[in-house]
């Protein structure tokens, strides 16, 4: 689970980078902050369990894949916001409710997550994404 923590901030660092060509002192600072506060779960949630709060609270589904990855199945209620057009589509995720954040195997979730969170956004990313969500069982729709 820390290398997918790990990874995913691996992965948007670079994004960071390609909107200014150095790092403000406040973004290094800011990141530092986020890793040292991470928790044990590193935001992220197993697959029956993410079932389970989407069956007992409201909860907003994310599914940060390509449109063709979507449209060939997907978590039932999941909304589909690609991670590269997140920045541009944030007003389209509710703030006031919980998020459940997937992609396919959890690299592009983990790297939502850490955009969302930094956004204030309270949300968690299916440990394993979808290949895991479907690897339990769990309901699909297409």
């Amino acid at each position: 689970m820390r290398k997918l923590a790990w990874f995913g901030l691996l992965l948007v660092l670079p994004v960071l980078a390609q909107a200014t060509t150095t790092f403000s002192a406040l973004t290094v600072r800011e990141v530092g902050n986020f890793l040292a506060t991470l928790p044990a779960d590193f935001y992220g949630i197993q697959p029956a369990a993410a079932k389970q709060m989407m069956d007992t609270l409201d909860v907003f589904i994310l599914d940060v894949r390509e449109p063709a990855e979507f449209k060939d199945g997907r978590i039932p209620g999941a909304v589909n916001i690609p991670i590269r057009e997140l920045p541009k589509r944030l007003g389209e995720i509710p703030k006031g409710k919980p998020i459940i954040i997937y992609c396919g195997i959890g690299h592009r979730g983990a790297m939502g997550l850490v955009y969302l969170r930094g956004q204030g956004y309270n949300v968690k990313s299916i440990l394993g994404g979808f290949k895991a969500w479907t690897g339990a069982n769990l309901p699909v729709e297409k």
